[in-house]
């Protein structure tokens, strides 16, 4: 489960980690032949028209993961994602749920009658914004890199030290058509997440109650502060 938080915290803010030892430096991935740097930039620009009026984000997700730590493990579910850093993972088969209303953030688990409470998420996630919510902004974010294959494929090196010490690369696919297909992120223990999307929605509204948690009678509350 930790493993996916980790993740979730990537995509929630890309600087929402804890202290960990820093890897060795990595470069980014090596680029089409041909991708010059006016070629990255425009297409930079058309992510940047597609995505920068959408404020919600919903989509089917499947997640696959391995791990020298952690071995192998993969998760499905729906997620629901609205500027400025709000969330909520839900996931199918455990019942767990990652639900986040930008400062406060509940991570729940069914199996052990538990909820997690992270009461100060906000101020973690207030330097940068998510993945999911910033498609618009990834030449801010990131290092971009154009990579050879089927649609849009860039290769993302986080500019922040903090998360760099956390995240080697990230692998976003898109499609022609720069629709959301699959994030893969290698992370600084040569772990691999792959989530792949589906059924993914842009725009609309969903009620504020979709970021707030109730907790259950029975249910443990852990209290976490930072």
């Amino acid at each position: 489960m930790w493993k996916l938080l980790a993740l979730t915290a990537l995509l929630v803010s890309p600087t929402a980690w804890s202290q960990t030892p820093t890897p060795a430096p990595v470069s980014a991935p090596a680029a089409s032949e041909g991708a010059a740097a006016g070629d990255t930039e425009a297409i930079l620009g058309r992510i940047q028209k597609k995505y920068a009026p959408v404020e919600v984000v919903q989509a089917a997700f499947a997640q696959t993961s391995t791990s020298p730590l952690y071995g192998a493990a993969e998760q499905s579910g729906t997620l629901t994602v609205q500027r400025p850093k709000k969330m909520r993972w839900d996931f199918t088969g455990d019942g767990k749920q990652f639900i986040s209303n930008g400062k406060m953030m509940w991570v729940y688990s069914k199996a052990d009658k538990q909820v997690i409470r992270y009461t100060d998420f906000g101020s973690q996630s207030a330097s940068a914004d998510a993945i999911l919510q910033s498609l618009d902004k990834l030449g801010e974010l990131f290092e971009v890199t154009v990579l050879d294959g089927e649609g849009v494929r860039l290769g993302l090196v986080p500019k922040d030290e903090a998360s760099a010490a956390q995240v080697k690369r990230i692998t976003l696919q898109l499609s022609d058509a720069l629709d959301l297909q699959q994030v893969e992120v290698l992370d600084a223990y040569e772990g691999v997440t792959t989530l792949r999307f589906e059924s993914v929605k842009l725009g609309g509204t969903v009620p504020a109650s979709t970021f707030e948690f109730q907790v259950p009678d029975g249910v443990e509350v852990v209290d976490v502060e930072g």
